[in-house]
C-alpha cells in the first residue's frame, strides 16, 4: 500500500487550468463616474441639492456585462450624451419562441455623442467578438460611426476620451 502511495505521489499533477485574470482596473473611473453624477443631480435637482447636497453614488458591478453596461449607459447620459440599452435576444410566448428582430452582430449600446454615432459591445471575461459583430463594427464605420468593443470601464473612458 505504501508502495501504491509513493509511486502515485512521484507521478506529475496535472496542471489546474488557470482562470483568467480579470482586467486590471484602477479607481480612477468611480472618480470620474461619481463627479458625474453628482453634476447631473445637481442640474436636475437645484433644489434639493442646495438643501441636502446629494445622494451617495452607487457603483454597478463593473465585472459583470449587466454592471458594466449600465455603469457606461449612466455615465453617457448624465454628460448629455443619448445612450440604450439594445436587446437582440428573443422572447417566450406561452411555450413558443420569438426570436429577436435586431439584426445579429447589433452592439450593446447603441448612443450618440457629439452629434455623431457610437456603438459599444459589453465583452466581459472569455467573451469575444462573432463575425457578426465584426462585421457590424465594420459597417458602422464605413457609415462614419464608432463601433468599440469594452471590456472595462478603463476601457470606455479611453474610447471615450478619443472622441
Amino acid at each position: 500500500m505504501n508502495e501504491m502511495h509513493e509511486f502515485l505521489n512521484s507521478l506529475p499533477k496535472p496542471e489546474r487550468k488557470k482562470r483568467n485574470p480579470k482586467p486590471p482596473t484602477s479607481n480612477e473611473w468611480k472618480i470620474r463616474f461619481d463627479l458625474a453624477y453628482k453634476e447631473n443631480f445637481k442640474q436636475q435637482y437645484p433644489v434639493a441639492y442646495a438643501s441636502h447636497g446629494c445622494l451617495k453614488t452607487s457603483f454597478p458591478d463593473t465585472t459583470k456585462a449587466n454592471g458594466l453596461t449600465q455603469a457606461i449607459i449612466k455615465y453617457l447620459m448624465w454628460n448629455g450624451h443619448r445612450a440604450t440599452r439594445i436587446t437582440s435576444a428573443g422572447r417566450m410566448l406561452g411555450k413558443r419562441f420569438i426570436p429577436g428582430t435586431t439584426r445579429k452582430g447589433a452592439a450593446d449600446i447603441s448612443s450618440t455623442i457629439k452629434g455623431r454615432s457610437v456603438m459599444f459591445e459589453v465583452k466581459v471575461g472569455n467573451d469575444r467578438p462573432s463575425d457578426e459583430q465584426l462585421r457590424e463594427q465594420e459597417l458602422e464605420r464605413k457609415a462614419g460611426g464608432e463601433y468599440f468593443f469594452v471590456h472595462s470601464m478603463d476601457e470606455f473612458f479611453k474610447h471615450y476620451d478619443t472622441l
